[in-house]
C-alpha cells in the first residue's frame, strides 16, 4: 500500500489521483477476478456429478434400459445397478429381492430360473408405454452403457471374485464404484480389491477417520440434512468426495446440494437436478395440461383453433378436450351442453345435427363448433391429450367412435381419462383419473401389490391436495395432476390464491399441472 501511494499525482485541490493507466488496469484486474470467481462457482456447481437412483425411475420403469437411456438423456453421469443373481447364477438388475412388485412374475429371484426371468415384463407395472422391458442381465447391461454413462454398483447379491471379473472383464474397473449393506462384505471388498473404487455411508465428522482408515472409501454417502462445512471439509481433506442421498421429489433438498456444491448426489429425479443446476435452483421442466383445450386469457375462446394452436405452440404437454355428441351421433368439442356463451344458440349439443352445429359461428373469432376428430388431427403427433366425456351414461357405440378416432391419430399413448366409465373400454390403453376420496382405495390395492402407476393418476383441485396425500401417491409411482382453475377461487382473489397453491405443490414435487393458462407464468416449462 505504501508502494502504491508513492505513485499518486496530487492535483491542485489536493485530491489524490489515480495514474490512467493504473487506475485502468486495476479496474480490469477487479473486473477479472470477480468474472474468474463468478465463472469457477458456476463451473463448479454445473460439475456436480449426478448418479441417477436406479436409473430415471420417475421417467421410466426402475433398474431397466428405459429408466438408464433416460437418466443418461438427462445427463447422469452414472447409473445405479442393483445386482442380485438367479437360481441359476446368472446376475440382474433388480432392487428388490422378490419379483412381484416390478414385474409380472412372483417369488424370490433367488429361486428362479434365468430362463424365466429372461420371460417376465419389468416394464407393463409402470405404465402401459413400457410394456414388454426385460429385466436386464448385468453383464448385457455393461456392454450396452459402455461409454454412455459409468456404473455405481449396489451389490446385493453375488459371489464376490466372480462378479468383480465380470466388472473387470467389460471394462469397468474405473468407470465404477462399489457399495454394500453389510459392512464386513465392505472391508472384505476393500482388502481384496484396494484399486477398485468404494462408497460408504456416514452422518458426522466423529465417523470419518475409522472409516478412511477401515474401508479407505473413495465417496461418501450422507443425507443433505449432514452437509456442515466442518464435515465437507472433512471428507474432502481425506481425499473423500461427499454424495447427498436424496430419495423421491425433494426439491429443496435439491437446492441445498447445489447451493453446498456436493462433489456428487444421488436421486431419483436427474431431469429436475439437471434443470435446476441450469437455472440457479429453479426447475423449467413442468408438464402443463390445458384447461379447456388451450390458451385463453381473454384472448381467445374456449377450444377456439386459435387457442389450441397457441397452446401447442407455446409448448404445453397435453390439452383437456370436453367431448359431446350430436343428435345423428358425431363427437364435438364443448364444455357447456349448450352453445350459448360463444355461439349466441341456446339450443343443447345432443338437440342438434352436425350440419347445424356447423352453420353456428363464435364471436370473437368466426369459427364453427370442432368435432373431436378435427381437435385429434390437430393434436397428433404435437400433443397427448386429457380426455373428459362430457355425456351422461354415454352409449358403447359412443366410446367406440372416440376409440377409434384416437387409434386413427394415435392418441391413446400417454392419455388421461376423467371419465370413470371409459374404463371399461380403454383399460391397459390409457391411465384414468382418481379423486382424493379415493386416494385410500389406490393406497390399499398398492399394498396388496396390485399394479396401481400404469392406470391411475391423481387429479383433484390443488386446493384439496395435501402433501402426505401427494406423497404417497409418489411412493407408488402415481402420476400427481392438480387442477388450478378459476373455478377453485370463487371466494377470494383468484390469480393469489392458485399462485399461492402453486408454490404449494411445486415444493412438493409435483411437475404436472392442468391449469387455465393465465397461471402459467408461474410454472416455466421450457
Amino acid at each position: 500500500m505504501r508502494a502504491f501511494r508513492n505513485n499518486t499525482n496530487i492535483a491542485g485541490n489536493g485530491r489524490k489521483i489515480f495514474p490512467p493507466l493504473i487506475f485502468a488496469v486495476l479496474l480490469f484486474g477487479l473486473a477479472g477476478c470477480q468474472k474468474a470467481k463468478e465463472q469457477k462457482t458456476e463451473t463448479s456447481k454445473n460439475n456436480i456429478v449426478v448418479v441417477s437412483h436406479r436409473g430415471a425411475n420417475r421417467l421410466a420403469p426402475e433398474c431397466t434400459y428405459a429408466a438408464a437411456q433416460k437418466s443418461i438423456e438427462h445427463g447422469a453421469a452414472y447409473i445405479e445397478v442393483d445386482v442380485r443373481r438367479s437360481k441359476d447364477g446368472v446376475y440382474y438388475i433388480m432392487h428388490d429381492g422378490m419379483l412381484n412388485r416390478t414385474t409380472n412374475g412372483s417369488g424370490l429371484i433367488s429361486e428362479t430360473e434365468s430362463t424365466v426371468m429372461d420371460t417376465l415384463d419389468a416394464g407393463a407395472w409402470f405404465s402401459h408405454t413400457y410394456a414388454g422391458e426385460k429385466v436386464p442381465r448385468v453383464h448385457e447391461f455393461l456392454k450396452w452403457v459402455k461409454g454412455k454413462a459409468k456404473v455405481y454398483f449396489d451389490v446385493k447379491d453375488v459371489d464376490l471374485a466372480e462378479f468383480i471379473s465380470m466388472v473387470q472383464g467389460a471394462g469397468f474397473e474405473n468407470d465404477c464404484f462399489f457399495w454394500f449393506s453389510d459392512w464386513a462384505q465392505a472391508r472384505e471388498f476393500r482388502m481384496l480389491y484396494p484399486e477398485l473404487a468404494l462408497k460408504v455411508n456416514a452422518a458426522s465428522v466423529d465417523a470419518l477417520d475409522s472409516l478412511k482408515t477401515i474401508y479407505n472409501p473413495q465417496i461418501i454417502e450422507c443425507s443433505v440434512d449432514d452437509l456442515t462445512d466442518e464435515f465437507m471439509r472433512s471428507c474432502r481433506d481425506k481425499g473423500m468426495k461427499v454424495m447427498p442421498w436424496i430419495p423421491g421429489d425433494d426439491w429443496e433438498a435439491y437446492r441445498i446440494a447445489i447451493e453446498k456444491n456436493v462433489d456428487m448426489v444421488n436421486l431419483d429425479n436427474p431431469d429436475v437436478f439437471s434443470s435446476m443446476l441450469k437455472n440457479n435452483g429453479t426447475f423449467k421442466g413442468y408438464k402443463l395440461i390445458a384447461h379447456r383445450g388451450g390458451i385463453v386469457e381473454q384472448k381467445y375462446n374456449e377450444f377456439d383453433p386459435a387457442s389450441i394452436q397457441t397452446a401447442i405452440d407455446q409448448g404445453y404437454y397435453m390439452l383437456e378436450i370436453d367431448v359431446r355428441e350430436t343428435e345423428d351421433g358425431v363427437l364435438v368439442v364443448n364444455h357447456d351442453d349448450h352453445f350459448e356463451r360463444f355461439f349466441n344458440d341456446p339450443r343443447s349439443v345432443k338437440e342438434m345435427s352436425w350440419d347445424e352445429i356447423q352453420s353456428l359461428r363464435a364471436f370473437p373469432g368466426d369459427y364453427a363448433p370442432l368435432s373431436f376428430e378435427e381437435v385429434a388431427r390437430m393434436c397428433s403427433g404435437k400433443v397427448k391429450v386429457m380426455i373428459d366425456v362430457k355425456v351422461d351414461r354415454a352409449s358403447a357405440d359412443f366410446y367406440y367412435k372416440l376409440g377409434n378416432i384416437m387409434e386413427k391419430y394415435k392418441l391413446f399413448e400417454g392419455a388421461y381419462f376423467i371419465d370413470n366409465e371409459a374404463r371399461k373400454y380403454f383399460w391397459g390403453k390409457a391411465k384414468f383419473s382418481i379423486r382424493a376420496t379415493e386416494a385410500s382405495l389406490i393406497q390399499e390395492k398398492y399394498s396388496k401389490g396390485e399394479d396401481v402407476s400404469c392406470h391411475y393418476f391423481l387429479f383433484d383441485a390443488g386446493t384439496r391436495l395435501t402433501s402426505s396425500l401427494i406423497k404417497m401417491c409418489q411412493k407408488a409411482n402415481i402420476t400427481v395432476v392438480p387442477s388450478v382453475n378459476f373455478g377453485h377461487y370463487r371466494f377470494e382473489n383468484a390469480v393469489r390464491g392458485a399462485k399461492r397453491d402453486i408454490e404449494f405443490l411445486k415444493a412438493c414435487g409435483v411437475t404436472e399441472f392442468q391449469i387455465d393458462s393465465d397461471f402459467d407464468e408461474w410454472l416455466p416449462n421450457r
